[in-house]
């Protein structure tokens, strides 16, 4: 391979690396070993796409206009095409949502599997694997921002409404409720991370004035000792 390039070894293992880490790839050692074709599914789409949104430092704008036009037209596909298994597994979820919040556990995973859950519903691949993408990305940034209670009870509420439309296939229903569900979360996410930005710069400048203040205190000469 290094000849037909015309390049090193160095740069074909790192080559071969790269494709291992996507999964492209399969490196078996031993003399029966080398590097062999995986079949070809999404999880490495997947890991590839989530990788390039990240890197690429995808502002809330762009997310919050991604899940907008994304989101809502899931939910009527999954309203239009859910089996009895899919909705038996989207239930289960949601149930396991609920409990989370009743106990005070850790919300977010749960509420991020409902909407893989409902582009499982939907049966398509290609809406499948940009959901997942993005939900890698959302639970990045709401990692970092506690939801209180009562914002929590209400995404509850609108998974409860977007499962019981989806469960009665009211194509309709499902995709106005998740539009408006996918606004509210946005928009709060916005705010949060907005006061939070707000708070971090305020603290950057009192702690600016207070530098000369402290370098001018006397220390106490019992300090010393």
């Amino acid at each position: 391979m290094a000849r037909r390039c015309n390049t090193s070894r160095v740069s074909v293992r790192e080559a071969y690396r790269s494709l291992e880490e996507l999964g492209l790839l399969a490196i078996r050692r031993g003399a029966d070993g080398g590097a062999f074709i995986n079949e070809m599914g999404h999880d490495a789409v997947q890991r590839s796409l989530s990788l390039v949104l990240k890197l690429g430092r995808t502002s809330h704008q762009e997310l919050t206009e991604a899940r907008l036009l994304i989101e809502p037209p899931i939910a009527r596909l999954a309203a239009l095409r859910a089996s009895p298994e899919d909705i038996a597994k989207l239930r289960l979820v949601l149930e396991r949502q609920e409990a989370a919040l009743s106990r005070n556990g850790d919300f977010r995973p749960h509420s991020l599997l409902f909407h893989r859950a409902v582009a499982e519903c939907a049966g398509n691949l290609p809406l499948r694997t940009l959901m997942n993408s993005l939900s890698d990305l959302i639970l990045e940034i709401v990692s970092v921002i506690d939801t209180p209670r009562p914002v929590k009870e209400g995404i509850c509420r609108f998974h409860r409404a977007i499962f019981e439309a989806i469960e009665r296939h009211d194509e309709v229903a499902a995709q106005q409720l998740m539009l408006e569900h996918i606004g509210k979360v946005q928009n709060g996410i916005g705010e949060t991370l907005a006061q939070q930005l707000q708070r971090d710069d305020d603290g950057e400048r009192d702690l600016r004035t207070r530098k000369p203040a402290m370098r001018r205190r006397r220390v106490p000469a019992s300090a010393c000792l």
